[in-house]
């Protein structure tokens, strides 16, 4: 009787998030799964559900948690092993990803598991000895397969595409990227594609149509930097086209963005299906958001879909890829040797603080304490809201002397996505830290009211180098709390710089490390600097938010790239 309970109960569960997916209710259909595994944790099927569950909604820890569950329950279930394998790679888990490899090779040896065995990068790095040996492992790794190119036919939309973290190192990735892409196309010819309407011949008349393309249209940085434009760019001139790409969360921020286009498409996980609804759509311009933070846009961005395809700093690195015909950047982003960290044609938009029409973010409900987050109170806190892959081994130096200088200091950083990425900055910091590492705190991930408290409780925010905050630091400038920047040799380096300068305020831009350190140590110490410091930022941070020329510098290149392709 009991059993015949049990049974029922999970019969009745398993309908109950079927009906629950099909209404797009991904959020609660995981969350019903969760209670199926509650009353059965050995059913390997619901549990390969919950994990691909969990991988739409961009929950990728608990994702990884169910196939490796799966994976223990029954070694030789590959989908399990291949899924854990393909995230594993894509969140730079590096020795994981070698792990779940050479199992999904043994049990089915497809070109697509043995090309990204050879490209692994790792996503947080021990040393900078440690990255220039990533860099040449990845070099060697594109030069053997270019020399006998494994064949794939037709590539999964969620091909382990691992170059994402090339980005982190400091370095220029052009030769890296135009490398990996000679690979790509010669390991998968059906790459190349163009669409009907680029083959030659004049354009329809009427307004340009534009499509911007994204799967993180929804709560994500991508919308944040997105969305303003998409809401703003003149509708007598353009025809807004919005490109989603599943499966994704679909939230409130998502139904904004498709409420403020002119179309919406929701694009087939398939790349060829996919393709061929982008192609119907006959585009004048199609502007990716973001290529490299997710395998399909990039593995679509070989394909001629439009006859302008252009790029910008969601992903702020070179492609590689030959039918990227433009990266859109800014001039006071970049250093005056730019064009040579492109693939690309640089595009450098005039005089802008950031390369987003961007809402001022919201003020918290109301303050919070520092004991609310488990902080001393009478702590200096140095606070790095930055993803944890973002610190390069060279900040630690950083740190270093900064937590030598202040005795109070308490340095707080967010743990990441993976509980990976805070451990193995643990084993970092032990090795580089090993006096101050107990001055190093890592507070959980939290919603964004909360985040913002953060911000506001901040004596200081350390920027990290070689790849700076653009997000973090437009909010951190609205809460009014000064963030010390060392501008770098890649735009992705020099974004806070760029803001500083156009509010007029150049005390927060350090000229080398030492004077980084010299410049957060003043002001978190130095009460009356950093309330006066707080004052001028609140006084002119307005510069930042809702500034039109963004959409005309946008308006106006569109227009001018088109005419230049006729």
């Amino acid at each position: 009787m009991v059993m015949e309970t049990v049974e029922a109960r999970l019969a009745a569960t398993r309908e109950e998030a079927k009906a629950l997916y099909s209404q797009g209710r991904l959020a609660e259909s995981l969350a019903v799964h969760e209670e199926a595994l509650r009353l059965a944790p050995h059913a390997v099927a619901i549990r390969l559900s919950a994990a691909k569950l969990a991988h739409a909604l961009e929950q990728q820890e608990v994702s990884l948690r169910h196939f490796e569950e799966a994976i223990r329950l029954d070694p030789r279930c590959y989908p399990a092993v291949e899924a854990a394998r393909r995230i594993c790679v894509g969140a730079g888990i590096a020795e994981r990803a070698a792990h779940y490899g050479r199992l999904a090779y043994e049990m089915n040896p497809t070109a697509d598991t043995l090309l990204s065995m050879k490209l692994i990068v790792p996503s947080i790095m021990q040393s900078a000895d440690a990255i220039c040996e990533t860099r040449e492992r990845y070099r060697r790794g594109v030069d053997e397969l270019l020399a006998s190119p494994p064949l794939i036919e037709r590539p999964p939309g969620d091909l382990g595409v691992a170059a994402f973290f090339l980005a982190y190192h400091g370095e220029n990735d052009r030769e890296l990227q135009a490398a990996a892409a000679r690979l790509y196309l010669r390991a998968i010819p059906s790459l190349q594609f163009t669409a009907p309407h680029c083959r030659g011949g004049r354009r329809r008349g009427g307004r340009i149509r534009i499509g911007f393309i994204s799967r993180f249209f929804a709560s994500h940085s991508i919308f944040s930097t997105s969305v303003g434009l998409i809401e703003k760019l003149s509708r007598e001139k353009f025809e807004v086209v919005v490109l989603r790409i599943t499966p994704s969360r679909d939230d409130d921020c998502t139904a904004r963005i498709r409420a403020a286009a002119d179309q919406s498409v929701n694009l087939d996980p398939d790349i060829f299906r996919a393709r061929e609804q982008i192609a119907a759509l006959a585009l004048d311009i199609l502007f990716y958001q973001d290529i490299g933070m997710e395998p399909l846009s990039y593995i679509l961005a070989f394909a001629r879909l439009a006859p302008v395809q252009c790029v910008s700093f969601g992903h702020p690195n070179t492609t590689g890829i030959p039918t990227m015909d433009y990266f859109i950047s800014n001039d006071l982003f970049e250093p005056p040797d730019a064009q040579s960290h492109y693939s690309e044609k640089l595009v450098q938009l005039r005089d802008l603080p950031t390369l987003a029409y961007y809402y001022k973010p919201k003020m918290p409900a109301g303050p919070a304490t520092r004991e609310s987050f488990g902080l001393p109170a009478e702590a200096t806190l140095y606070v790095c809201p930055q993803t944890l892959y973002k610190l390069h081994p060279e900040f630690d130096d950083l740190l270093r002397a900064i937590l030598a200088r202040d005795s109070r200091a308490l340095v707080v950083l967010i743990a990441g996505q993976f509980q990976e990425f805070a451990e193995r900055l643990r084993q970092r910091f032990a090795r580089t830290l090993p006096e101050g590492e107990q001055r190093i705190v890592f507070l959980p991930f939290m919603a964004f009211d909360r985040f913002m408290q953060l911000l506001c409780l901040a004596d200081v925010i350390l920027d990290s180098v070689h790849f700076n905050g653009m997000n973090s630091s437009l909010q951190a400038f609205a809460a009014g709390t000064p963030v010390v920047t060392l501008p770098g040799r890649f735009q992705r380096g020099r974004h806070t710089q760029a803001m500083y300068r156009k509010m007029g305020i150049i005390d927060c831009i350090a000229a080398s490390a030492e004077h980084y350190v010299d410049v957060a140590v003043r002001i978190a110490t130095d009460s009356p600097y950093r309330q006066a410091l707080r004052e001028r930022i609140l006084a002119r941070h307005h510069v930042l938010f809702e500034d039109p020329r963004v959409i005309g510098e946008f308006e106006r290149f569109f227009t001018e790239a088109l005419d230049d392709e006729s």
